[in-house]
């Protein structure tokens, strides 16, 4: 079976409903972080490099539970 990933920008610390569905977890973090780059990149650019660390591993973390909030078997 197929495995989804799946991560919600909200979850990540950001004020808004944007949802990456990928089957890969690099491709899933990529749009992620051009999602990021592109409507919130203000934000996080004021971030110190260590928060912004932070939500990378964070991304990381998300796509890898196992309780079907970042991972979902078809």
């Amino acid at each position: 079976m197929a495995k989804l990933q799946i991560m919600k920008c909200r979850d990540l610390g950001f004020n808004d409903d944007f949802i990456v569905i990928e089957q890969d977890r690099e491709a899933a973090k990529k749009k992620m972080m051009e999602h990021i780059l592109e409507k919130h990149k203000e934000e996080f650019e004021i971030l110190s490099e260590m928060h912004q660390e932070e939500i990378r591993a964070k991304m990381d973390f998300l796509l890898t539970r196992g309780c079907g909030c970042g991972v979902k078997e078809l």
